[in-house]
C-alpha cells in the first residue's frame, strides 16, 4: 500500500492562503469606505474653510486693490526726494498733457493714494531711482556693502489732477509707514531736506 505524501504542502499552503485573502477582504472593504467617502464627510467637523485661513495656505491681504485708473487731461507733478531713509516732498506743479491721460498700473514699493471720506479712488505705484528691496541688517565682515543708509535721490511722480478726493497719503509700503500730503495741492516750492544736494 502506497503512502499519500502530498498532505504536508497544502497544509503548509493554507496560511498563506487566508491570509492572501484576509489582506484582499482588508484592502476592498477600506476602498469601499474610502470611495464613499466625500470632502464633505471627511472635513464635517473641521468646520468651515476659506482661501484666508492659514490652513489653505495663503493669506487674503488687508491691502485693497486698485481702484479704476483716473484720466486727466492735466496731472499733478509730486518732486519728492528719498534723503537718507526719509522722504521728503521737495515741489509740487501741473502739467497739460495734451489729451486725457490714464493713471499707469504698475508695482512698486512706494505708493501715492488718493481717499474721498474712506474709500480708495486713484492709487500712483513708483519708486525711486537706485532704492532696491530694503536690505537686512549688517551681520559682519563678508555680507554685502550697503548703500541705502547714505543714498539720496529724487523723482517726478506724475498724478491725475481730478477734482475728486479729500485725503492724499503718500505710503512707504515695505515700512508701513503713511505720510500726509496737501490735497488739492498748490503749485510750489514745499521745503526741502537739510543740507539736499541736486542729483
Amino acid at each position: 500500500m502506497k503512502r499519500r505524501t502530498g498532505w504536508s504542502s497544502p497544509l503548509r499552503a493554507m496560511p498563506a492562503a487566508l491570509g492572501l485573502c484576509f489582506a484582499v477582504g482588508l484592502t476592498t472593504t477600506f476602498g469601499v469606505e474610502a470611495a464613499a467617502e466625500t470632502p464633505d464627510s471627511r472635513d464635517a467637523g473641521a468646520g468651515p474653510r476659506d482661501a484666508g485661513t492659514p490652513e489653505s495656505g495663503s493669506l487674503i491681504s488687508k491691502t485693497p486693490p486698485d481702484p479704476p485708473p483716473l484720466s486727466e487731461r492735466e496731472q499733478w507733478v509730486f518732486d519728492l526726494r528719498w534723503d537718507r531713509g526719509d522722504v521728503y516732498l521737495l515741489e509740487v506743479h501741473k502739467v497739460d498733457m495734451g489729451t486725457p491721460h490714464v493713471t499707469p498700473r504698475v508695482m512698486g514699493r512706494f505708493a501715492l493714494e488718493l481717499f474721498e471720506g474712506p474709500t480708495l479712488i486713484e492709487r500712483v505705484r513708483f519708486d525711486f531711482p537706485m532704492l532696491g528691496a530694503p536690505e537686512g541688517p549688517d551681520a559682519g565682515l563678508r555680507t554685502a556693502p550697503r548703500f541705502e543708509p547714505k543714498l539720496r535721490t529724487r523723482i517726478g511722480v506724475l498724478f491725475p489732477a481730478t477734482k475728486r478726493g479729500t485725503r492724499l497719503e503718500l505710503w512707504d509700503r515695505a515700512r508701513d509707514v503713511r505720510m500726509p500730503l496737501p490735497w488739492p495741492p498748490k503749485e510750489g516750492p514745499a521745503g526741502a531736506p537739510p543740507d539736499a544736494v541736486a542729483p
